[in-house]
């Protein structure tokens, strides 16, 4: 096959990579609701000239870079600083410093609270007292701009167009900033103050107060980013409703309750990340990939998490596949590396995406996301029994049949890639940094690139499409028999010895036998030998692979190991997910009860329990804590999902029929003694159930049913 060998766009560096952030937002507060994200220093404040990447965003811009506190003319000392859901609260105080007539305001006289929450934009409320026994007079400063920068800028793009100028007005207690982008978008972003203060202009607000002993004041700020106007109701108000609305969607979804606190808080926590991510296009809603840098659609991300909470709240899923379905490739174009019936990689809107200065405005370049697409949508329909949703995306689901038989035919019988956009990834599937995809020497794989995942995806997918279509009673003969050939190639030409299963095919066709975790994926949803299996369960508890607190997603004796590399080293919550939930499969429970035990230890010891992105892939003797990969996206979708998914695939349930629950020996994590599960949706049904440590195992009980289902226990892992 030709590829494309044009220059890459200057400043893309490295080529077939998306750029990656420098810094380390590990001490950031992120909050993410209704479509806007916040990066804030711990104390709050917004300053992209200190730390790059802090702001406020919305759709891939950047709608305010500046919103900075100062009193007296120097940063209050920040107290205590907490976080819960789309609400941040920061308690603060001052130093000694002087007033406007030279005088001194001790250190200490005044107590500065600041709340803050996402809704329709941001609100936030300074509330200042004077607890000296005298007056105190002083200037409070809110600094603020808006630099209109594009997340890609933000990450280290150089742009290549002009960038317009930001207009800037000043009236009525407000400011407004206005940008009209090259890409012929205006961008708005307006803060609206109450009360007004004493002066106001481009680089913000500016109070002069007098505070009597024991008297309090209070400041409200507005901002909104985008046509919606700011919300004007009092603060209290937005935070009630906006935890109204996390409380909604808690009780809508499954409920865990066990005897341990912080998994309960744990879970919780993940549940509401998922929903701080949650966003809308063309009236379809979907689960964003994480904020700040993927805060976007991307294809498997949304499948992936999808799945992993079918049983929590199937009607993420469907809103993934009904969206990816709206966006599927009806045609070739190299540029975007899109062909007919190909899944979308990553759909964006932001200004440069849509000047094609980054090849992501629609880019269609991941080779996993199309047959996960048709496996997801077999597991939608066995949680929901669904048939309107499957009717719907059928047209969808037979074209990405199509392109799957298409690829295997084009590449002998695997499905690889090799890149054609020049400006595109050079890895294709989940591990898609440049370097990730290499020999046990170190040298890189030369595409076309057949990972050994994808060709499990593909077969899943397969079988799934066959499946489907048998329902339908439509043929899909060609999908079977490709199916069939597929499980062979993969273990004539995958298979491997000491490892289980080679990491893929180069050229589509030599066997790289490095040590990686991508063949756990194949224990989830493809065929292997039981042999095999065990092969690469040994191998990847071994110390060069298993770090302690999960599985590396490379082993530390290849060549280019890095525990800080993105995908050359860290470890990724939702790829041990997935390896839990094949070793439970595929019947290795004790492995699977010990990596479930580490995973959640390792979720429990970050802040808030909010599971980022990926860690770092330190031993575990060397630190009491997972080591932080410095520009994780947190809140991330498919690493919150994981938690809910491992407890999921712990507790052994999942569908066997069309009203028939399997419970499948069941686990429960070492530090807990019993869990119960309310509101679990089936099919049409809703199931309570309750399991207990005892001294045969672990004990089940069906605690209600409502609708029709059964449940039943089993021995053996359902198909």
């Amino acid at each position: 096959m030709s590829r494309t060998r044009e220059a890459p766009a200057p400043g893309w560096l490295p080529v077939g990579e998306e750029p990656q952030p420098a810094g380390s937002i590990t001490d950031c507060v992120i909050l993410r609701n209704e479509g806007i994200s916040a990066v804030a220093l711990a104390s709050g404040d917004i300053d992209a000239g200190a730390h790059e990447a802090t702001g406020l965003y919305r759709c891939d811009m950047r709608h305010l870079s500046r919103l900075r506190l100062t009193l007296g003319g120097v940063p209050p000392i920040l107290l205590d600083a907490s976080q819960s859901g789309a609400v941040f609260s920061a308690v603060f105080t001052n130093p000694a410093m002087a007033d406007p007539g030279g005088r001194v305001v001790p250190a200490r006289a005044l107590l500065i609270r600041r709340r803050r929450v996402l809704g329709r934009g941001l609100a936030e409320s300074l509330t200042i007292s004077n607890y000296h026994p005298e007056p105190q007079t002083f200037d409070v400063r809110v600094d603020l701009d808006a630099d209109f920068r594009d997340i890609f800028e933000v990450r280290g793009f150089e742009r290549r167009s002009p960038r317009p100028a930001v207009e800037v007005q000043a009236a009525r207690g407000a400011l407004r900033y206005r940008y009209a982008g090259a890409d012929g978008q205006v961008r708005t972003t307006a803060v609206r103050f109450d009360p007004a203060p004493a002066r106001l202009g481009p680089g913000g607000a500016v109070y002069r107060l007098t505070l009597a002993p024991r008297e309090t004041v209070v400041l409200d700020l507005r901002v909104s980013a985008g046509d919606a106007p700011a919300e004007r109701q009092p603060l209290p108000q937005i935070i009630a409703r906006v935890q109204r609305e996390e409380r909604q969607f808690l009780e809508r979804a499954t409920r865990f309750q066990s005897d341990y606190e912080p998994l309960n808080d744990a879970v919780e926590r993940a549940l509401l990340d998922i929903r701080a991510l949650r966003t809308s296009v063309d009236g379809t809603e979907f689960i964003a990939a994480g904020v700040p840098w993927f805060d976007t659609l991307f294809g498997r991300d949304s499948l992936i998490t999808g799945m992993f909470l079918a049983p929590w709240a199937p009607e993420l899923l469907r809103g993934a596949l009904e969206v990816l379905a709206r966006h599927q490739a009806v045609k070739r174009d190299p540029a975007s590396d899109a062909a007919p019936g190909k899944i979308p990689h990553e759909l964006r809107w932001g200004e440069l995406a849509n000047l094609g200065e980054v090849p992501f405005g629609r880019y269609y370049g991941s080779v996993d996301a199309t047959p996960l697409f048709l496996a997801a949508a077999e597991e939608y329909l066995a949680w929901t029994g669904d048939r309107a949703a499957l009717d719907g995306l059928w047209p969808a689901l037979r074209a990405a049949a199509g392109w799957c038989l298409a690829e295997l035919e084009r590449y002998g019988g695997v499905i690889a890639y090799a890149r054609e956009s020049a400006g595109g990834l050079e890895n294709q599937g989940w591990k898609d940094s440049h370097d990730a995809i290499r020999w046990p020497d170190g040298r890189l794989a030369e595409p076309p690139i057949a990972l050994v995942e994808v060709q499990a995806y593909a077969l899943a997918g397969l079988r799934a499409f066959a499946r489907l279509a048998a329902l339908r009673g439509e043929p899909a003969a060609e999908a079977e028999a490709a199916a069939e050939r597929l499980a062979g190639i993969i273990e004539e030409r995958f298979g491997d010895d000491s490892l289980g299963y080679a990491l893929c095919l180069e050229r589509a066709r030599v066997p790289v036998p490095t040590p990686a975790s991508n063949a756990g994926h194949l224990l989830w949803l493809g065929e292997p030998r039981p042999a095999r299996a065990a092969a690469f369960a040994d191998r990847a508890f071994q110390s060069d692979l298993f770090s302690g607190w999960g599985v590396r997603t490379l082993a530390s004796s290849v060549a280019g190991y890095n525990p800080l590399g993105y995908h050359t080293g860290s470890v990724w919550p939702h790829d041990n997910a997935i390896l839990l939930a094949g070793l439970r499969r595929q019947g290795f429970d004790d492995l699977a009860r010990a990596l479930g035990d580490d995973f959640i230890e390792a979720a429990l010891a970050f802040p808030a329990s909010r599971i980022p992105e990926l860690y770092c892939g330190d031993p575990r003797e060397l630190r009491l804590v997972p080591t932080p990969y410095p520009v994780a996206s947190r809140p991330q979708a498919w690493s919150a999902a994981s938690l809910p998914f491992v407890l999921t695939t712990l507790l052994g349930f999942r569908p066997a029929g069309p009203r028939a629950l399997a419970v499948t020996r069941p686990i429960l994590p070492a530090m807990v003694e019993w869990v119960r599960l309310r509101n679990l949706r089936f099919g049409r049904a809703a199931i309570d159930l309750a399991f207990r440590r005892g001294a045969a195992g672990v004990a089940v009980e069906v605690e209600d049913i409502r609708g029709e289902a059964a449940v039943v226990l089993t021995d053996r892992w359902p198909g």
